[in-house]
């Protein structure tokens, strides 16, 4: 039975990556490395972005049915994929104690430097979490036991490389003692198609050869310009 189970949940997280596999065969553009992870967590308990995956070239997924052991967050499913200009990582029945959150399906998705997330039947302490929440929805809820627990709805951070980082839900709890929590679920990056940073000036074409003979100057470019009136 539990066969039955397992493979049941990874049918339903690769049903929910294959639009990202198939658009991507049929663009022939590139956008660098594109990587995506369902989950990660630091503070009183640590645990490492799963299933960890990146791709500058064909498509790449992974797939996990069970987080190690903690007492932290439940789930049935991780999967995530990459591949060029695309990434997308999905979270199944999430269940996470201690912040009092679960979500039948939290996905992010990223293509050619945009970002967006959805998620379904997800809530926080008996609050009800937006659908499709725009980038960067920051909310406090209270929690019985822990006060506010911050949450960042579709986060979305633009990397220094150009590059679209898209985080379906963050969550930092402030528990007794100082020590934090910090969740994030469902993490995909990606960037523009075609987007690459010339080494001579970055983030600067770079410039077509003169077709001057040497020796003499360029021929002049007449430039429209609006002149203003004076009386």
């Amino acid at each position: 039975m539990r066969l039955k189970h397992l493979t049941t949940y990874v049918a339903i997280a690769g049903a929910l990556t294959a639009p990202v596999i198939i658009a991507a065969n049929a663009s022939a553009t590139t956008g660098g490395v594109s990587s995506a992870y369902g989950l990660s967590a630091t503070g009183l308990i640590n645990l490492p972005a799963l299933p960890a995956v990146s791709s500058v070239a064909g498509p790449k997924d992974k797939s996990l049915v069970e987080l190690p052991p903690n007492p932290l967050v439940k789930l049935k499913v991780l999967h995530t994929s990459a591949t060029a200009g695309r990434s997308r990582a999905s979270v199944v029945d999430l269940k996470v104690a201690k912040a009092a959150l679960s979500a039948h399906l939290i996905t992010a998705k990223c293509v050619d430097g945009q970002g967006s997330s959805h998620l379904v039947k997800a809530s926080i302490g008996g609050h009800k979490l937006a659908v499709d929440a725009a980038p960067n929805s920051a909310v406090n809820i209270p929690v019985q036991g822990l006060g506010a627990v911050s949450v960042v709805l579709n986060k979305q951070v633009h990397n220094a490389d150009g590059s679209l980082t898209v985080t379906a839900i963050e969550v930092k709890l402030g528990l007794v003692g100082g020590k934090g929590q910090a969740i994030d679920i469902s993490s995909a990056t990606c960037a523009a198609a075609g987007d690459a940073t010339p080494p001579n000036m970055p983030g600067s074409p770079t410039p077509a050869p003169s077709t001057n003979p040497p020796g003499e100057a360029p021929a002049p470019t007449p430039v429209p310009s609006d002149l203003p009136v004076t009386g």
